[in-house]
């Protein structure tokens, strides 16, 4: 799982900064000797600055100087696509634990998650696609507002309608951050794949259910932040370790600093697995609290037939 979590990370990261044109944290280096860097103890860049920096990254503004809404918009679209086999591989095991059952086979949910991701794919540009038709309006208001003289009469008219058609595209961008996670968890727990349906679940829960939801929120916040910090101070004891062992060894600095890179993408994988994970496990819980659907009921494929166990002669 943490495996598939680091696959994940390292193929979505590269991509995703380059088509924001960012940089990663400064001391990513695979030449410079880490002595020389940072001699302090923790001399690859810790875990914590690289969990900030890709949260700073996920949260930039979209309304940057650079590329408008190209970029942030390629970014999302990135992200979607990268994510979405390995968040239905989480949700779905998270999803089973929370029922009381036991995680599956990997190939098997593995197989189950990529035949679900183009659904999980539309069900992150569908909430696009309809900001894009409700803000329609506001940017036909925008051209004719560029044409008319500047003065209220003229210009109150169109901010209004501006102001008006900008509530349901607020209400669809704020819900999709969690209404695409909980539909993503929907694709990968129910029987029927439903983009609409799993998206609908999605906003209700947030809309309908939303002191349920910040309660299991919190809760799952904490047994992130918790195991997070466990694995986080077992990377850091061994990142010194093997400082030591390769400073005998005399390895050469890039030895140094894939290793170190290595180990510090492993507190990230884990956080994003056990995220996702637990996402699986809250979609559950919203889900008995809104329509009363037990827990335990979770979709489970049916067994490949077997072969009779022939008969013996007599």
């Amino acid at each position: 799982m943490i495996l598939i979590a680091m696959f994940t990370l390292a193929l979505w990261a590269p991509v995703y900064l380059w088509i924001l044109d960012r940089d990663g944290p400064a001391r990513w280096s695979l030449e410079t000797p880490f002595s020389a860097v940072d001699p302090a103890p923790a001399r690859a860049a810790s875990s914590i600055e690289t969990v900030r920096f890709f949260i700073a990254s996920l949260t930039a503004n979209i309304q940057g100087d650079r590329g408008g809404l190209t970029r942030p918009l390629c970014s999302l679209l990135w992200t979607m696509i990268v994510w979405s086999c390995g968040s239905l591989v989480f949700v779905r095991q998270g999803g089973l634990l929370t029922a009381g059952r036991s995680m599956v086979n990997l190939k098997e949910v593995a197989r189950s998650a990529a035949s679900r991701s183009p659904a999980a794919w539309a069900a992150g540009v569908v909430p696009i696609a309809c900001i894009a038709m409700l803000a329609t309006p506001i940017w036909a208001a925008g051209w004719v507002a560029s044409l008319v003289p500047e003065s209220p009469v003229a210009q109150l008219p169109l901010a209004f309608v501006a102001a008006v058609m900008a509530i349901p595209c607020g209400i669809l961008g704020f819900g999709a951050i969690v209404a695409i996670p909980l539909a993503w968890s929907a694709i990968a727990n129910e029987r029927d794949p439903d983009v609409l349906d799993a998206l609908s679940r999605g906003y209700e829960y947030l809309y309908r259910r939303p002191l349920q939801l910040v309660m299991y929120g919190v809760v799952a916040v904490v047994l992130l932040t918790i195991a997070t910090a466990l694995i986080s101070g077992v990377v850091a004891t061994a990142q010194q370790i093997v400082l030591v062992a390769l400073d005998w060894t005399s390895a050469p600095a890039m030895t140094h600093n894939l290793t170190q890179q290595i180990l510090t993408l492993i507190p990230i994988a884990t956080a994003f697995a056990l995220a996702w994970g637990l996402v699986g496990g809250v979609y559950l819980l919203i889900r008995y609290d809104a329509g009363g659907q037990q827990v335990e009921d979770l979709w489970v494929p049916p067994l490949a037939p077997r072969d009779p166990v022939p008969t013996l002669p007599t």
